[in-house]
């Protein structure tokens, strides 16, 4: 996908949710928002961040990449990394 098309895609995203809060699918299939800060669990290390360790998310961001960013301690890391606590 070529940046322009990026853009458009993460704009229209961003009409359902924003850099505040995500949506996430609970265990009996309903759909929770939870705003920041909110808090995930490391599940690799990745200094100075520390598998195992809780963490507070400021911001949630998206590259032009299209793969989504928590905002930690004012770095970026991909979501993947991370178990939402809930």
């Amino acid at each position: 996908m070529e940046k322009q098309e990026a853009r458009k895609y993460i704009a229209e995203l961003f009409k359902i949710v924003n850099t505040s809060s995500i949506l996430v699918v609970l265990y009996d299939g309903k759909v929770k928002r939870l705003h920041c800060p909110l808090t995930v669990i490391a599940k690799i290390d990745m200094p100075p961040l520390e598998k195992g360790k809780e963490y507070a998310v400021e911001a949630v961001k998206m590259t032009l990449q299209l793969e989504d960013v928590f905002i930690i301690e004012g770095r970026a890391y991909l979501v993947w990394y991370f178990v939402v606590k809930v």
